[in-house]
C-alpha cells in the first residue's frame, strides 16, 4: 500500500528541530476569528457557545447550520480555510466518519433494489474474503458489517485505511491485510467500532455494481439527496479545490496536506460544503425522500438504519445501528442519532433531534488525535442547547495535547542537550571515577535513551509508523528526535564510561612506573 507523507521519516529530526525554531521564534498565530453577525434567543446561545469553543480549540474555521427538513434554518461561518480564505457556506471540508451513514445508505439502496440481502455471506461476493480465517469469514454477513459486529478489532483499521496518495488500492486489493488478524468474538457476539468494516462494506457494493463505490454514492445518496457538492475521491476533491486542514504542530494550528483516500468513501474520506452536510440532514429528517417526495430509502430501512444492533445470544444492544450511532448520550440527547468524524486536520458531526424534527450539523478545519474530544466537544454541545437550551457545563480542554506534547518535547530537548554535552566531555581528558558511580550513571542514561523507543515501539502497535506521521506529526517527529538523541546520548556516555575505565586502570601502573 502506497502512502504519502508530507515529512519523509529520514529527515524527521531535522524537521523538528527546524520547525520547533520556526514556530517558537517567529510567534506563529492563528488568524483572527470574525466575531458573529447578531442574532436572537436560542441561535444567538449558539453562536456564542460555538464562537466560544472556536477559540477555546483554536480552529481556524468553523461552519454549522441548524436544519430542518425543507434545509438550514440558521447558520454561520466563521475563520479561515488553510488557504487563508474566509470560510464560507461554500468552503469544503472532510468529515471522516460522518462518511458511515452515507455510505450505509447507499448500501440500502442496493439491498431495496433487490441487488443484495443483509444476511448475504460476504465471501458470496468476495471470495478471497479471509478474515479471521476461512471459518470465521464465512461466516461474516452485511449486516454484521453495518453493525459493525464482524469481529474486527478497532485497531485493525489503520491496517488497510487512511492510504493517501496517487496509486492507492482499491478496497477489495486491501482487505487481504486483515487474513491474520484475531477476531473478537463469533460473528455478531462482540461489538467494536472500526472503519475497516466500511471499507469492506465498500469492496461488497463494488462487486455488485461494477463502478468505484465513490461513482454508486453520486448515484444513490448524493443526487438525490441534493448534496451537489460532495466530495468521495481525489478527482472531486481537486473539483472543488478542497484547502488543507490544520492540525497542532506544538499548539500551533498548521496547514497540513489534503489528500484524500481515492478508495475512502466507504469509511471517512466523503465531505463537501455545509451546504451539502446540510442536505444530507435534511434528507434524512425527510426520512430518505427527496426534496420533490421522491422515496429514496423507504420508511422501513431508515427506521432499521436507526435502530442499534443487538449481540446474540444475550441480546444486549450495541448503540450503533446502520451507520448511525443511536442515543448513548445524555439527556436531552438520550434519543439523537448521529455521528461524528475526522480525518487528518478535519472534523464534522451531524446530530439528529427526533423530538424537534430538526439536525444541528458542524465542520471545523482542525483535528488531533491527542485533542480529539475538547475539538468534537462543539458538536455535542449545540446539540444539547439546541434540545434543551442550556450550555453545557462542563467542557473538555485540550490539556492531554499540551501535556503529552510540551512533555516529550522537554525530554527531546533534554536529550539533544545531554547529548551536547557529553560531545563536550569527550574532548577533555579521561577522570577516572569509581566502578559503582560509573555503571549507575551510564544504566540511567542508557534507559533514558530507550524511553523513546520504547514509546515509538508502543504506538506502531497501535498504527503502522507512516499513519502515525499522518494522524500525530508533531507528536511523532519529537520522539524521533528524542530516539535519535537519546540513542547518541547512550552511545557517547558509554564511550565515556570505557575512557573512565582505562584511566583508573591506568593510574595504578603509571604510579608503579614512577617508583622505579
Amino acid at each position: 500500500m502506497k502512502n504519502s507523507m508530507r515529512i519523509p521519516l529520514r529527515h524527521a529530526a531535522a524537521s523538528a528541530v527546524a520547525l520547533l525554531l520556526a514556530l517558537l521564534l517567529c510567534g506563529l498565530t492563528t488568524p483572527a476569528v470574525a466575531a458573529p453577525a447578531p442574532a436572537s434567543g436560542r441561535y444567538a446561545a449558539l453562536d456564542a457557545y460555538i464562537h466560544e469553543r472556536m477559540k477555546a480549540t483554536h480552529s481556524p474555521g468553523l461552519s454549522y447550520a441548524v436544519v430542518g427538513p425543507n434545509g438550514p434554518i440558521h447558520q454561520r461561518s466563521w475563520g479561515y480555510d488553510g488557504n487563508g480564505e474566509p470560510v464560507t457556506a461554500q468552503t469544503p471540508f472532510l468529515w471522516g466518519s460522518v462518511a458511515k451513514p452515507i455510505a450505509a445508505s447507499g448500501v440500502m439502496a442496493l439491498v431495496q433494489d433487490g441487488r443484495l440481502r443483509l444476511e448475504d455471506r460476504v465471501v458470496a461476493h468476495l471470495p478471497h474474503f479471509r478474515f479471521g480465517g476461512a471459518d470465521h469469514a464465512s461466516r461474516v454477513t452485511v449486516r454484521h458489517l453495518l453493525y459493525q459486529t464482524a469481529g474486527i478489532p478497532e485497531s485493525a483499521t489503520f491496517q488497510i485505511t487512511d492510504c493517501l496518495g496517487a496509486g492507492c488500492p482499491r478496497p477489495a486489493e486491501r482487505i487481504g491485510a486483515l487474513d491474520d488478524i484475531q477476531p473478537l468474538g463469533a460473528p455478531g457476539t462482540t461489538y467494536a467500532y472500526s472503519s475497516a468494516n466500511y471499507l469492506i462494506l465498500s469492496a461488497v457494493a463494488e462487486s455488485i455494481t461494477g463502478i468505484p463505490f465513490a461513482e454508486h454514492l453520486k448515484e444513490a445518496v448524493f443526487e438525490p439527496a441534493g448534496m451537489d457538492g460532495a466530495i468521495a475521491d481525489r478527482t472531486t476533491a481537486r473539483e472543488r479545490d478542497l484547502p488543507p486542514g490544520h492540525q497542532l504542530m506544538w499548539g500551533v494550528p498548521t496547514a497540513t496536506a489534503e489528500e484524500v483516500d481515492d478508495h475512502g468513501a466507504g469509511y471517512g474520506y466523503v465531505g463537501g460544503d455545509l451546504e451539502d452536510l446540510a442536505a444530507f440532514a435534511s434528507f434524512q429528517l425527510r426520512s430518505g425522500r427527496t426534496a420533490d417526495g421522491d422515496t429514496v430509502l423507504t420508511p422501513e430501512s431508515v427506521h432499521l438504519m436507526r435502530e442499534e444492533g443487538t449481540l446474540g445470544p444475550e441480546g444486549a444492544t450495541t448503540g450503533y445501528g446502520l451507520g448511525w450511532r443511536v442515543g448513548g448520550l445524555p439527556a436531552p440527547l438520550d434519543d439523537a442519532v448521529w455521528h461524528t468524524g475526522a480525518t487528518p486536520g478535519y472534523s464534522a458531526m451531524l446530530f439528529l433531534l427526533p423530538k424537534q424534527n430538526t439536525a444541528v450539523v458542524v465542520q471545523q478545519n482542525l483535528h488531533g488525535l491527542l485533542h480529539d474530544e475538547a475539538v468534537m466537544e462543539v458538536g455535542f454541545g449545540a446539540a444539547r442547547i439546541l434540545a434543551d437550551g442550556e450550555a453545557p457545563d462542563d467542557q473538555p480542554s485540550s490539556s492531554a495535547y499540551h501535556t503529552t506534547i510540551w512533555g516529550i518535547t522537554l525530554l527531546a530537548a533534554a536529550l539533544l542537550l545531554t547529548t551536547v554535552r557529553s560531545a563536550l566531555l569527550l574532548r577533555r581528558p579521561a577522570a577516572p571515577t569509581s566502578v559503582l558511580r560509573r555503571t549507575v550513571l551510564t544504566a540511567l542514561w542508557c534507559l533514558a535513551g530507550a524511553l523513546p523507543w520504547i514509546a515509538l515501539w508502543q504506538a506502531s502497535a497501535q498504527m503502522p509508523v507512516d499513519r502515525l506521521m499522518t494522524w500525530l506529526p508533531d507528536a511523532f517527529i519529537t520522539v524521533c528526535v528524542a530516539a535519535v538523541a537519546g540513542t547518541t546520548t547512550a552511545v557517547l556516555r558509554l564511550v565515556l564510561a570505557l575512557r573512565s575505565t582505562r584511566a583508573r586502570a591506568s593510574r595504578p601502573e603509571r604510579g608503579h612506573m614512577a617508583a622505579h
